[in-house]
């Protein structure tokens, strides 16, 4: 969800027509209900910019859904999955483009705009195992897991083995990703449209791809396939040319090929 006073920084989506049209060269799943047939999956993808591009929507509490946020937050978010749950560093002002710079602004502006609080930081002692906080300037959190076994928890092993479907595709919360030798140091979790993010924990490697222009996933894909290179990062199998364009791409509702 979004809170109000954000919205101009959010890119309005649109459909990528020109990869709609390779819908009809993929297979039915006969398992799934008719309503998620490629007769009606072509009207029904072609309605999803309209629907999460309205304010009212983009406000909603969507379990599982709804996430709004740039490439550079995605990634440093699971840079910091990677890393136990250690918080890299902000990024510096001087980055570019800077934060909140898109072109694609929204015609929706907040209904109401957000009053500006005032907030007094006061010196707060914590119990022994707590850390004092007495600089107001300091709103860096360090680390939000601390759990040793929290890769084990997402990757869905060793303990948290018997929690997770044998075999099956997700660990807790995230989706397990395996490379060609059939190891598994990968996890993350892809949005519809395209949109993934996900990080190594073996390699310390973690990236977001973001689109405006919603997609099968062969973009997706070619741009992690060439970043994994240049950096000489395994590239998993969900990505590769040989596999799926792109875990969880169109809900997995149609097994896909890319050319």
């Amino acid at each position: 969800m979004v809170f109000s006073g954000v919205e101009s920084r959010l890119a309005t989506l649109t459909i990528d027509m020109e990869e709609l049209k390779s819908l009809p060269k993929m297979g039915n799943r006969p398992e799934l209900p008719s309503t998620f047939q490629l007769d009606n999956i072509s009207e029904i993808v072609t309605a999803l910019p309209m629907l999460f591009n309205t304010l009212n929507i983009r406000r909603a509490i969507i379990p599982a859904a709804n996430g709004h946020c740039s490439a550079r937050a995605l990634a440093r978010y699971y840079a910091t999955l990677a890393d136990g749950g250690r918080v890299p560093p902000p990024h510096a002002a001087s980055f570019k483009p800077s934060l909140g710079s898109h072109t694609h602004i929204p015609k929706f502006p907040s209904l109401q705009k957000p009053k500006k609080k005032v907030c007094k930081i006061k010196e707060v002692i914590f119990s022994k195992n707590m850390t004092k906080i007495t600089d107001p300037t300091h709103s860096h959190i360090d680390r939000i897991f601390s759990n040793p076994k929290v890769h084990d928890a997402f990757l869905g092993v060793g303990d948290y083995g018997n929690m997770v479907l044998p075999n099956g595709k997700f660990g807790l919360g995230f989706r397990r990703f395996s490379l060609k030798d059939g190891s598994v140091t990968s996890f993350g979790h892809s949005g519809i449209g395209g949109s993934t993010g996900f990080c190594d924990i073996k390699h310390n490697f973690a990236i977001a791809v973001t689109l405006n222009k919603m997609a099968l996933g062969a973009v997706t894909a070619n741009i992690i396939e060439l970043v994994c290179s240049e950096l000489n990062v395994p590239l998993p199998e969900e990505f590769s040319k040989f596999g799926e364009r792109g875990p969880d791409m169109q809900l997995n509702l149609v097994k896909q090929v890319i050319n």
